[in-house]
């Protein structure tokens, strides 16, 4: 699956005078951010404590630079729900418009509803039917930086478009940009890390290559490849690939230099050896028939790698004298403030999309029950019989789950409506445009119970029994607090917010003291400030 990426380029000077021109200059830096696999998501769920992703933190990294896209930067295949289009076309047109100041590349993603929607010119040198762009020289500060992209043909294939030979396609590109007198060459490969190791090995001259597809979680190292090296951040914008080249003597060398994302990394690898190592050396100085040679060589090896990342904490590397360049992979976290201007854009998107969407909606009804299957009726009815139930619900969280929507303009996106309402989209439950007139926003009881018209037209009575009394342990996990959309979620400990006098005394009782979900939530934010 072809992903998105996008490159920044920036240079600012080291070492010298305010206003000395470049011949004083001692050092300069080229600062290149790579993001991947947006897959038309312009910022994260809020749901998380500390959320990774937001277009506009990644325009503050790019502050001053060149932002590159390698494609599928505007949908999601996976989710390309018909309903959703309206929102999804929204999101895809802010971002084109962000990257449309630099230079952007083709990927599958991109081609979901056809070719004819793909903005802005993409820079896929061996692919036709599509709006393209021609590899450019960008000069940044004196330095010549050439910026191509080439997708792999199976990529396009389904959208019917025709691409050639990656490997050629590049050694053209290379071969124009260095007439052109490009220093450094970034290629942008719409295709999988195997198929962009086997365009680096063929073709000379690239110095660095960004993999946008199936990048997963990105790469914590870069790759060397014949004389350049590959680098990947992680998708949907969530961690960004970060190249410095510091740039001594006018001359660019790309020789790796550990700095100190590369050491913390190294130190988190030690830590787990010694951490392997320590339970290792307890069983065996417990076992009167291990070889003492053998656990004291053990011995050595632990202190020796605790020696190697004290030394790594106290004193790390210098770096070295001539041109280098240093890589890590950064979280884009809420600590990277978000740009104003893109961040004005995301509140107007939030707003258009949830007109639209109930525009589109209105006329529209959820799906009826099956006949003689209950359907949803709001918590309004279950309070004539479950009054202090109703009343302690009114206290907790789930109760204000709309409003936490309506607050960012978010309560009518389906990407997050269906965990904050009842019944959503559901057999004679809730749709977008009615879940208001019909009182089933926030998460009420049949959330957790299920649908209550029958419970209610019989007053309990019916048998077998319509509702649910307690849901399986599985059912939070598995439908709104899963891991993506809700990190410190723990059974037992959210438990304790939701049940209580008049509603799960029992249940509450058992499950005793101990941290709540309040508490976690509460702690990983502060955590996040402080990262």
């Amino acid at each position: 699956m072809l992903r998105a990426a996008i490159v920044t380029l920036s240079i600012h000077m080291v070492g010298c005078a305010a206003g000395a021109d470049a011949g004083e200059r001692d050092e300069r830096v080229v600062t290149i951010i790579a993001t991947a696999e947006a897959k038309g998501t312009p910022e994260p769920c809020g749901c998380n404590s500390d959320p990774l992703g937001d277009v506009a933190r990644v325009v503050t990294l790019a502050k001053g630079g060149l932002l590159v896209d390698a494609g599928g930067l505007l949908y999601d295949r996976e989710s390309a729900a018909p309903e959703k289009r309206a929102q999804a076309d929204a999101k895809a047109r802010l971002l084109a418009k962000v990257y449309s100041r630099g230079e952007v590349g083709l990927g599958a993603d991109d081609l979901v509803h056809g070719a004819k929607v793909v903005a802005p010119p993409r820079q896929a040198a061996n692919c036709a039917g599509v709006a393209r762009a021609e590899p450019r020289v960008h000069v940044v500060d004196g330095v010549k930086v050439g910026v191509f992209g080439v997708v792999a043909p199976s990529q396009v294939a389904d959208a019917k478009l025709s691409a050639g030979a990656p490997e050629a396609a590049a050694r053209a590109a290379v071969e124009r940009l260095r007439r052109e007198g490009a220093q450094v060459i970034v290629a942008l490969f719409g295709m999988t890390r195997a198929e962009a190791r086997g365009v680096m090995t063929a073709v000379e001259g690239i110095s660095f290559g960004v993999i946008g597809a199936d990048v997963g979680e990105g790469m914590a190292e870069a790759e060397p490849v014949g004389a350049g090296f590959l680098v990947a951040p992680a998708d949907l914008l969530r961690r960004a690939a970060r190249l410095e080249l510091h740039v001594r003597g006018g001359k660019v060398a790309l020789a790796p230099f550990e700095g100190k994302a590369q050491c913390d990394l190294r130190c988190q690898r030690l830590a787990r050896k010694i951490a392997d190592l320590d339970a290792q050396l307890a069983g065996w100085k417990n076992d009167p028939s291990a070889d003492r040679a053998f656990v004291a060589a053990r011995q050595k090896e632990r202190d020796d790698l605790a020696a190697e990342k004290h030394r790594l904490e106290t004193t790390p590397p210098a770096p070295p004298a001539t041109s280098y360049f240093t890589y890590a992979l950064t979280d884009v976290r809420t600590k990277i403030p978000r740009d104003p201007a893109v961040e004005k854009q995301l509140k107007q998107l939030a707003r258009a999309i949830g007109a639209a969407n109930l525009a589109a909606a209105r006329g529209s009804k959820p799906p009826p029950a099956d006949p003689g299957q209950p359907h949803y009726v709001g918590r309004a009815a279950c309070e004539k019989c479950h009054k202090p139930a109703v009343e302690f619900w009114q206290h907790t969280v789930h109760a204000q789950a709309w409003k936490t929507l309506a607050d960012a303009d978010k309560q009518y996106d389906y990407d997050c409506i269906g965990c904050h309402v009842t019944g959503f989209q559901r057999a004679g439950g809730s749709g977008l445009a009615t879940v208001e007139k019909q009182r089933l926003v926030d998460v009420q009881c049949e959330v957790c119970h299920g649908p209550a018209s029958k419970h209610v037209a019989e007053a309990g009575l019916e048998e077998p029994k319509s509702l649910t009394l307690k849901p399986a342990d599985r059912f939070c996990a598995d439908n709104c607090h899963t891991r993506e959309h809700s990190d410190t979620f723990q059974l037992q400990a959210y438990l304790r917010d939701v049940v209580g006098k008049g509603h799960g005394e029992k249940l509450r009782a058992a499950l005793g003291d101990g941290a709540t979900g309040h508490e976690l939530r509460t702690k990983a934010l502060a955590a996040a400030r402080a990262r």
